[in-house]
């Protein structure tokens, strides 16, 4: 979470984001620190991404007990809700952040 904080601020706040770029100009590149800035909060969410995600689905499947039939059943329900809801986030997501850019800049 405080990467992708930090990585939003890194978007949002002006000094740690180059200029906008005219129409009929070269575009102003980013410098040494805000590159920096921005690799290492890239980082961060890639490390705290790469630090869950193999858990989240067998800290789930460790919540059901083995040696009943309801449990094994539930289990199976709980997986295939865990799925669809990665992947309507997933899809939500990545609407809402070419809405975005679209319309709010």
């Amino acid at each position: 979470m405080q990467g992708m904080v930090l990585l939003t601020l890194s978007a949002a706040v002006l000094a740690l984001k180059p200029p906008r770029c005219n129409a009929n100009e070269l575009c102003t590149p980013a410098s040494t620190g805000q590159l920096a800035v921005f690799y290492l909060f890239l980082y961060l969410v890639a490390l705290g991404t790469g630090g869950i995600k193999p858990c989240v689905s067998s800290f789930g499947a460790n919540q059901f007990d083995h040696n009943h039939d309801q449990e094994q059943a539930r289990k199976t329900s709980f997986f295939n809700w865990f799925y669809f809801s990665i992947n309507v986030g997933a899809l939500i997501s990545a609407s809402a952040l070419v809405y975005i850019q679209e319309h709010v800049g």
